[in-house]
């Protein structure tokens, strides 16, 4: 199975990256981070699923590997775990940067 932790740090910085843009926007960042890092998260589902079933199709060794719907839906569920800890602790760690100048 693949590693939970590679999905939360990926998410993380995604949700990073769009808690500062909608800071800095004097947006609430909550909603966007979340929706981007499950539409992210889906999209990449996605690609690995499809390049798994093009390469198993063409009997070529595929460069990602689905594990099946319980791996995706965990892998989604630390995606959502690394937008959790940046809505949790966006305002201490990020605040410098999600400053309006």
């Amino acid at each position: 199975m693949g590693s939970p932790y590679t999905h939360a740090h990926s998410s993380s910085i995604l949700a990073g990256i769009v808690y500062v843009a909608s800071r800095r926007k004097g947006r609430d960042p909550g909603p966007r981070v979340v929706a981007a890092v499950i539409s992210f998260g889906l999209v990449w589902e996605a690609i690995e699923y499809a390049i798994h079933a093009t390469a198993k199709r063409l009997d070529l060794e595929p460069i990602l590997v689905t594990y099946g719907r319980k791996d995706t839906f965990l892998d989604i569920v630390f995606d959502l775990v690394g937008a959790t800890l940046v809505l949790a602790f966006g305002d201490r760690v990020l605040g410098e940067l999600a400053a309006n100048e």
